[in-house]
């Protein structure tokens, strides 16, 4: 690859063997290339191949025209995500987050804070990705000397959360996070709030819903043939087999989509084991 273009301390724009344009994370890659010059391999962090050139040019402008201490304090920040979830993330979320940590500085600097109304949410059911947000906004406020607020932390989860994802969709990210609140109030009220939140078998179920959902909004679900034990998980656990019921009624409302018996199945386990704790 050739560098043809230093685009701040931490990024490169180069051009591979066929004339493709990439971008190259990496950090102090300003100080070890020149223009002109064979890329060198050190330090690199991430390779950024956009298809679409537009899509480049206007990473190329964004990353040319903030403060260098900008620049530098939000890649600290973004490797806190990568370190912390090492090959979980897409790699278009380190454009995305870098994007919204420069509007959020900004924000900042005018004193405009915007409101997460999901902030609750984001908190209760993806608990790591929130402390993770915490930490970068930390990192960013140490580095800068400024104070983030917790909605920013929650607006970082959104990304984090949205990268995990097969097919990253903001929307569709902040859809599951409404309905799993929605969920969470079925489970609970159908057992008069005695669910408890702290406990081994209720993060697992957290965790389950999220994979469910993730199913539901992809057209996704799983279909099984051979449900043997179905009638005698039914026959024994009637209250939890009502409850996936119920959650499988508030799917049909809002997707037009019939749970199938199979994850009707594995609801009903789980919430037998929340609701026997």
């Amino acid at each position: 690859m050739k560098v043809v273009k230093i685009l701040n301390n931490n990024y490169i724009l180069v051009e591979d063997s066929k004339g493709n344009e990439c971008i190259v994370m990496g950090r102090g890659l300003r100080f070890s290339n020149q223009v002109g010059k064979k890329l060198k391999e050190e330090n690199i962090q991430k390779i950024f191949a956009l298809k679409d050139e537009g899509k480049v040019r206007s990473w190329q402008q964004m990353l040319e025209g903030i403060p260098e201490e900008y620049g530098e304090a939000i890649h600290s920040a973004i490797m806190l995500a990568d370190e912390a979830m090492p090959g979980k993330l897409k790699e278009p979320v380190f454009i995305t987050l870098f994007d919204h940590l420069i509007f959020a500085l900004e924000r900042q600097k005018k004193n405009i804070i915007l409101q997460n109304r999901l902030l609750w949410e984001i908190r209760q059911f993806y608990p790591e990705e929130f402390a993770l947000g915490k930490k970068m906004i930390a990192c960013l406020g140490e580095r800068l000397l400024i104070e983030l607020p917790e909605e920013e932390a929650g607006n970082i989860a959104f990304h984090l959360v949205n990268a995990k994802t097969e097919n990253p969709d903001m929307e569709q990210t902040m859809q599951a996070v409404r309905m799993l609140k929605d969920i969470f109030n079925i489970v609970q009220y159908s057992f008069a709030n005695r669910i408890r939140t702290d406990s081994i078998h209720y993060t697992r179920f957290v965790t389950h819903m999220q994979f469910f959902l993730q199913r539901v909004l992809e057209h996704k679900m799983l279909c099984g043939s051979q449900l043997e034990i179905f009638e005698q998980i039914v026959a024994g656990q009637p209250e939890s087999y009502a409850c996936a019921k119920k959650i499988g009624d508030y799917i049909r409302g809002i997707q037009k989509e019939e749970i199938p018996r199979e994850e009707l199945l594995y609801l009903t386990i789980h919430i037998a084991r929340i609701v026997m704790e």
